[in-house]
């Protein structure tokens, strides 16, 4: 019966609500005219519950361990007609393990990733950055292909 409420706990607790979100705006200047791109990023914390509680008098072995992937997506206006959407990730920002159930720890680690804003707010711009190139060869694509 506890194996069947661990599991149970475990799958509940699997992937939880996002708990953060980041916003940035870039303004690239192009041959076919400027580019604006909008980011949107979203924090996403996924738990997995370990180990089993103890028999009396036996110290506990429960762990939660969770991780935080930041999804960031993208939608640029490229050209007067051409709108270009994309979705960027990176897994394992952060993460770490609590003792005990993920269910009863959910808060403190949603606060211990609000506390590393910055370092997802870091990742997001990397993957700014890393997307200038593919929004560039977009603008490129589209300004050579006629429209009409």
């Amino acid at each position: 019966m506890n194996r069947l409420a661990l599991a149970l706990a475990g799958i509940a607790a699997a992937v939880s609500a996002p708990t953060l979100a980041l916003e940035h705006t870039v303004v690239i200047e192009h041959d076919a005219g400027p580019i604006a791109a909008d980011y949107r990023g979203t924090v996403t914390i996924t738990t997995a519950q370990t180990g089993t509680v103890g028999a009396a008098g036996r110290p506990s072995t429960l762990a939660c361990r969770w991780s935080a992937k930041l999804s960031v997506e993208r939608a640029a206006d490229l050209a007067k007609a051409v709108k270009s959407h994309r979705t960027l990730t990176r897994d394992n920002v952060a993460k770490g393990t609590r003792s005990g159930w993920c269910e009863t720890n959910a808060k403190a680690i949603d606060k211990l990733v609000d506390g590393r804003r910055e370092e997802f707010r870091r990742s997001m711009m990397a993957l700014v950055e890393i997307d200038r190139a593919a929004l560039l060869a977009e603008a490129d694509s589209a300004a050579a292909t006629p429209r009409g």
